[in-house]
């Protein structure tokens, strides 16, 4: 039997099906192609019903129309519909899979209410927040710090060039987000992203219907959040806006906030090009008592983010380009005395301002040649700051007319050069990349990795990796001056070798579905930029100093049932580092997780006493965290952090367009810290409605 070729497509990008393949590039040859379905031999049917049961019973489907084809040998001619089948071009095609990937779905399953609720969830990731709603938080993973992370939004580096503590101001609302990707360095090097421990990717809407989703929430401490999202498909185009915005009095004196975001984005796709362009805002103001230090409770901080994105993916028979523009610009007004609130002394002065921005373009192509991948990309990259106290002395440098304010500055521009293999087997892939990076400040440097991927049955995954990263410095790192602080301009890029063996097994039986993940990794630090200072002075010094090993584990089980139990999980991790700082005392490199282990459920009590749909849906999440180190308190002494231990539970009913929810945060009102001089509230509560159209 044969089926008509559509007259709107070209030859070159059909190809005719005569036999299943379970390689990895199978589906990536099928993008964007037309695909014909010739008449099987039947050796080549026989031999295919012997390798699997699933393809058996494909075989089994296509006998009748193979027989009818034998006894008539007129062409039947059928004309098929068109289904495009696109990529997505945001999360990392390599040989290695995400270490972890939360969809929406998954987000739907668990009592958060923003993406630092939900990264705080992932075994290895450890969120050490201050405030709450994401006003501030300082990610980090498998050990790392803050500065040592990468933030992704739809696969393009967003990330921070100033400090990590601005890593998640991004003007993207948890309603909007698809799923969220977590990345281990071997698993960006060939997006052309050199990641010290690791990378956060989040996804923002790529749903192509027409939908209305509006959500009001009311809770402790006078809180309140409003999101709306609206989706418009037009023939190829699919528009979305998104705009959210969120207030509390906070939990306690000087932890009030003011947030709100705005986010729109235009998706073209087409049978050869897809086109994304995407551009936000936000704002956020927040009172950051003993945020930085005890000593000065009544802090104050101001920030401001504007993003704009466009990216682009042609697609030839056996070849595509991906093209990347984008621009990321953030101000910040640090207020160690607020205004209006308290007076600041006579040396005070005044406060810090700084502007930073980062831009670039990154482009990378990949060609099939015989049984793999071949890719080759370039980026170039600026970053710069003016700043009050950030950067060299500048005082010809005039913005917005107050050249006061901004008086000094730093800039820098990078090009990475990348290039790499991806070779392809029937049961696994080996993959290879190198990068090669210049900048003109911190002269050239390498990242390297190497990736193997085995799946020795349909249940199993196993992979290893091996990669050679670095950071270059923050501009903080580089001039950060103050009272007990001293920078360090000549600073050089901190480097790590890093490696990791994982195992993935996923199944079905009796309706149930079960996925399991266990990885090992060791990361070897050298030259790591800390604050350190020597045990008989008060003085800290930013410096090339330490050397910092880690090594961990970490575990995730899921099981999906699907009847009153809806769905259970856990996960565990565990790191320990060594350190080597000469008799040297570090500020933060020894602050990390030692243990977190995480266990959540979701019941729907109504289907199992009436077996019934369930409109009621309980969900429970259970969090456990012991942090190495210890903090100074406001008396001077040294306190070690407490453990935490959290439980957040929700219950929802679902309406058919409207769902309510009630959400209990810490319901065991635990007392703890993430940072010394900022404890975490206890329990607050919320109470949301849903609207969906």
């Amino acid at each position: 039997m044969r089926y008509k070729k559509l007259s709107h497509i070209s030859k070159r990008n059909t190809f005719r099906f005569r036999r299943f393949c379970r390689a990895a590039y199978a589906v990536f040859n099928s993008l964007h192609r037309e695909v014909t379905i010739g008449r099987l031999a039947t050796y080549v049917a026989d031999h295919q019903l012997r390798k699997s049961a699933v393809t058996a019973l494909s075989m089994f489907m296509l006998v009748p129309l193979m027989a009818n084809s034998q006894e008539d040998d007129a062409v039947d001619v059928q004309l098929l519909p068109v289904l495009q089948i696109v990529a997505p071009t945001s999360t990392a095609l390599s040989a290695a899979e995400p270490a972890v990937v939360l969809t929406s779905q998954d987000i739907s399953n668990h009592t958060v209410q923003s993406i630092g609720d939900l990264l705080t969830l992932v075994a290895g990731v450890d969120l050490r927040v201050r405030g709450t709603a994401d006003i501030q938080g300082d990610l980090s993973m498998r050990g790392g710090s803050f500065d040592q992370m990468l933030v992704l939004v739809n696969g393009i580096n967003l990330t921070d060039a100033q400090t990590g503590h601005h890593l998640l101001d991004i003007p993207i609302d948890i309603t909007m987000v698809e799923r969220v990707e977590v990345l281990t360095p071997s698993m960006l090097l060939s997006r052309g992203f050199v990641a010290f421990c690791g990378a956060v990717n989040i996804v923002v809407n790529e749903n192509d219907k027409d939908r209305i989703m509006a959500e009001v929430g009311l809770g402790s401490d006078c809180t309140a959040r409003l999101s709306a999202l609206a989706t418009a498909a037009h023939k190829n185009w699919t528009h979305t806006i998104a705009a959210s915005y969120a207030r509390s009095d906070g939990y306690m004196k000087n932890t009030d906030y003011n947030q709100a975001n705005l986010f729109l984005q235009s998706d073209r796709k087409g049978l050869s090009d897809r086109w994304s362009v995407s551009a936000g805002a936000q704002i956020k103001d927040f009172g950051s008592q003993a945020f930085y230090s005890v000593s000065y409770p009544d802090q104050f901080e101001a920030t401001r983010t504007l993003t704009l994105m466009a990216s682009n993916v042609h697609l030839w028979k056996s070849a595509r380009l991906e093209t990347d523009i984008y621009g990321r610009l953030h101000s910040d007004r640090f207020e160690l005395f607020r205004e209006g609130r308290v007076e600041a002394p006579a040396w005070y002065g005044g406060h810090n301002y700084h502007i930073s921005e980062i831009s670039g373009v990154r482009t990378r192509y990949v060609r099939r040649i015989a049984t793999g991948d071949l890719f080759l990309g370039v980026e170039m990259r600026s970053e710069g700051i003016v700043s009050s106290v950030l950067g060299e002395p500048d005082t010809e440098f005039v913005l917005c007319r107050q050249p006061s304010k901004y008086n000094h500055s730093a800039s820098r521009v990078s090009a990475n050069v990348f290039g790499g293999y991806r070779f392809d087997f029937n049961s696994g892939s080996v993959e290879g990349v190198l990068l090669g990076s210049h900048n003109n400040v911190f002269g050239t440097n390498y990242g390297a990795s190497i990736d193997a991927v085995w799946q020795p049955a349909r249940q199993w995954r196993l992979g290893a990796s091996l990669t050679r990263a670095f950071r270059t410095p923050t501009f903080t790192d580089l001039y950060y001056q103050g009272v007990n602080q001293v920078a360090n301009p000549d600073l050089n890029s901190e480097r790590s070798l890093s490696t990791e063996v994982k195992a993935r097994y996923v199944t079905t039986f009796s309706g149930c579905r079960l996925a399991a993940l266990v990885s090992l990794y060791y990361r070897a630090g050298r030259d790591i930029i800390d604050w350190v200072r020597s045990p008989d002075e008060e003085l800290w010094y930013s410096m090339n100093h330490t050397v910092l090993d880690a090594m961990g584990a970490e575990f995730t089980f899921m099981l999906h049932v699907g009847s009153g139990i809806d769905e259970v999980g856990c996960s565990y991790s565990y790191c320990t580092e060594r350190q080597d700082a000469a008799g040297m005392m570090s500020a933060y490199n020894l602050e990390y997780l030692r243990h977190k282990a995480n266990m959540y459920v979701v019941l729907s009590p109504a289907r199992i006493l009436f077996a019934n749909d369930a409109p009621v849906s309980l969900k429970c999440d259970v969090n456990y965290r012991n942090r190495q180190g210890f903090y100074i308190d406001n008396l001077g002494n040294e306190t070690p952090f407490a453990d935490a231990f959290i439980i957040n539970t929700s219950i929802e009913y679902a309406f058919p367009k409207v769902t309510l929810s009630f959400r209990v945060h810490n319901i065991g009102d635990c007392k703890y810290r993430d940072y010394g001089g900022v404890p975490q509230p206890g329990r607050s509560f919320m109470f949301a409605a849903k609207m969906k159209l």
